[in-house]
């Protein structure tokens, strides 16, 4: 099968070898081209804990870390300082210990983060015509930054399917099916539009080791094929990891923008009628909407008017065939056979046992199944 002839069928994950996606003449490695890039342009870094092992910690959602303003060229000093004492006092991750924090630069819109500068040379280097998406550039992408350890908790895009590239290190993906018994894990709290998260309790790891998994480890020159609604959990191996990636919209978003906009409203709702705090229920990239907008929003969806999600999810499906790279579809393998060792840290809660019940009414509130249902009903109604 010639690669992207049949991907709207694809229902397994695949990897594409020796893809050019960065077309410069420049190496990459090391970072130091894209610091050149940005210059002394300020992004948002994320700063967590370092896993003490792989998948086996408490979830760090964003809403649980610190983020940190600065340029690439100070992520680059911090990852290879040796003691923070190498760096200037006044450097923003000094306080910051690269054998204990991650940093990751994650979700970079690149149109956005160069204020829709069409002539930025690497809007034009990104070009995905070599796994046959056409026309597509960095207008359509989005850019990771992230030192070892930097992950991605596991999750699903509830838009579109996703071609990640990875362009410098290495990145371990875990990539599980959308009927998976590990979505009975799900949760919507902390929310963020299109992203479904699953908060993982190590204790209960056990249970699933009989699941299966797909687990490949990404170098430069891959291109990684993520179906609809599959879970992931992505971790950096690398001092220094870069990758893009370009999601697809699908056929049915339309559908799921309306169920995501009745999550939107019973999480928000129920937040802001018990006064909870916005930066424990919602993502660090969210917004709390008030229930009259979720309502003119959702009456918009039901009627087909235009309204998208946001443009980091937003594209057009224009794939053509391309015959000349490796293709390597992805096999199984158990869960409990990866190496996994769960952590013993105990995380303790301070939240109230009222707000403890309130979320797992929540979780049966906006599970899929549930959301499913109302979706069904009110388009019956």
């Amino acid at each position: 099968m010639s690669m992207m002839t049949a991907a709207p069928e694809w229902n397994v994950p695949y990897v594409f070898k020796g893809a050019t996606i960065i077309d410069d003449t420049h190496s990459w490695t090391g970072g130091r081209r894209l610091a050149n890039l940005f210059n002394e342009k300020l992004l948002s870094f994320r700063l967590g804990k370092r896993q003490k092992s792989f998948f086996g910690d408490r979830v760090q959602f964003e809403k649980d870390c610190n983020h940190i303003q600065a340029t690439i060229n100070d992520f680059l000093s911090w990852t290879t300082s040796i003691d923070n004492n190498s760096l200037p006092i006044d450097h923003p991750l000094y306080q910051y210990s690269n054998k204990e924090y991650f940093a990751y630069a994650d979700y970079m819109h690149l149109p956005e983060l160069f204020e829709n500068d069409d002539q930025h040379p690497l809007i034009h280097m990104i070009k995905w015509s070599d796994i046959g998406l056409k026309d597509r550039s960095g207008k359509e992408s989005t850019l990771w930054i992230g030192s070892q350890g930097s992950h991605t908790p596991c999750h699903y895009d509830t838009y579109g399917i996703n071609f990640v590239a990875q362009i410098v290190g290495k990145k371990r993906w875990l990539l599980f099916p959308p009927e998976s018994p590990i979505g009975q894990l799900q949760t919507r709290i902390p929310y963020e539009e299109s992203s479904v998260y699953i908060d993982v309790e190590p204790s209960v790891l056990d249970k699933f080791k009989d699941i299966d998994v797909y687990d490949v480890t990404l170098e430069p020159g891959d291109v990684l094929f993520v179906p609809k609604h599959w879970w992931h959990f992505v971790s950096s191996l690398d001092t220094i990891t870069i990758s893009v990636n370009s999601w697809l919209e699908q056929p049915d978003d339309h559908v799921e923008r309306i169920k995501e906009m009745l999550v939107r409203q019973i999480i928000t709702s129920t937040m802001l009628s018990h006064d909870y705090p916005c930066d424990q229920w919602l993502n660090h990239n969210e917004i709390a909407t008030d229930p009259a907008t979720n309502l003119t929003l959702l009456s918009s969806l039901l009627a087909n008017t235009d309204v998208q999600e946001p443009p980091s999810k937003r594209s057009r499906n224009i794939i053509t065939t391309a015959n000349h790279v490796n293709e390597q579809r992805l096999t199984s393998t158990l869960f409990g056979s990866i190496g996994l060792t769960p952590s013993n840290d105990n995380v303790s809660s301070d939240a109230s046992d009222d707000e403890i019940l309130l979320k797992r009414l929540l979780k049966a509130m906006t599970a899929s199944d549930t959301i499913d249902l109302i979706y069904n009903k009110l388009l019956s109604a």
